[in-house]
């Protein structure tokens, strides 16, 4: 079994959840163990792309 820590950006889960809930359900179907790391902080890529 892998274990797969699962990041989901702050864009993907305002703008497309289901992206997400799909991505885990793939992982968990193909027997991965997932998790979703507490201490995962922003990636800024919202403020990088307005030119920040």
């Amino acid at each position: 079994m892998h274990k797969v820590g699962l990041f989901i950006p702050c864009y993907l889960n305002q703008f497309y959840p289901e992206v997400a809930i799909a991505t885990l359900q793939l992982l968990k179907k193909y027997g991965c163990e997932v998790s979703f790391p507490l201490n995962q902080t922003c990636c800024r890529q919202l403020m990088a792309n307005n030119g920040f």
